[in-house]
């Protein structure tokens, strides 16, 4: 009688755990993703703050490092490369990939070309992916003039006391100079690393948004409803990309669109973000 009890009871327990709504979600193969946060190496001067010390990545010795770099990337084996260009662009990608690196485009150096294109050709990939988006405005029926009258105003907020555009301008100017004595590798893991990813974040979630009376939304639904629509729209783009399970994504993109995309990733159940410091042991 207590036989036949005890097994009952753990041909139950076994049923439930197979009907387990956890376990279903998280026990499914997940394609993986690997998002590579990296400064431009080719500045375009759309950044607020405007790096003071070059990064020569055509030198002998940066090229060197690049090669550690691509050596280690080539060694994960993605199976498709990402970047940070529109999604409208993706014709003059193709094209640009067809001829590199032709005509001098070798002497190119932002990341996309310097990163992106070459380890795609390393690998034999037909090509890379544009995953870049526009941002939306949630509060985009304001005029210009609207827009600075309330802009200034906010500046008055009760935070306003302290400088923390000075702040995150002394810690942009310090990750800036060590380029000049960190190798590519290091300045990459420094730039993932989840601390300091999280600190860069915390400049989007200050000022306007914070300034002003309680149910005053000018801040969230201004420029910070912008940033999140477009990395979100840049989440649902790489996501897009997974065709099977054993699908192995690298996403490579400014490090200031990693917190978002990372925070989406990493609670899809669709893919498994795999840590930077991983590959570049």
């Amino acid at each position: 009688m207590r036989f036949g009890f005890l097994c009952a009871v753990l041909v139950s327990a076994t049923a439930a755990n197979a009907q387990d709504p956890v376990t279903a979600l998280r026990g499914e193969p997940r394609a993986q993703v690997l998002l590579l946060g990296t400064f431009h190496f080719q500045d375009a001067g759309l950044d607020a703050y405007k790096p003071e010390f070059p990064f020569e990545v055509r030198s002998p010795q940066r090229q060197q490092e690049l090669e550690d770099v691509l050596a280690m990337l080539a060694a994960w084996k993605p199976t498709r490369i990402a970047i940070e260009s529109r999604t409208d662009r993706q014709a003059r990608l193709d094209s640009l990939f067809a001829v590199y690196p032709g005509g001098g485009m070798d002497t190119l150096r932002n990341e996309i070309y310097q990163v992106g294109f070459k380890l795609a050709k390393r690998l034999g990939h037909p090509g890379v992916f544009a995953i870049d988006a526009p941002a939306r405005f949630l509060d985009s029926a304001r005029t210009e003039e609207e827009w600075k009258r309330r802009s200034e105003a906010q500046k008055k907020g009760p935070l306003s006391a302290i400088d923390w555009d000075a702040r995150y301008n002394a810690l942009y100017r310090q990750d800036d100079s060590l380029k000049t004595v960190l190798t590519l590798r290091e300045i990459l893991l420094r730039a993932n690393d989840p601390d300091r990813l999280a600190l860069g974040h915390g400049r989007y979630l200050l000022g306007h948004l914070l300034n002003g009376v309680p149910g005053d939304y000018f801040g969230a639904d201004g420029f910070l409803s912008a940033w999140y629509t477009r990395n979100l729209r840049i989440y649902s783009n790489v996501v897009r990309l997974v065709r099977t399970p054993e699908e192995r994504i690298l996403v490579l993109i400014g490090a200031g669109h990693a917190p978002i995309i990372r925070h989406a990733m990493a609670s899809s159940p669709a893919v498994r973000l795999v840590d930077v410091a991983e590959v570049f042991r």
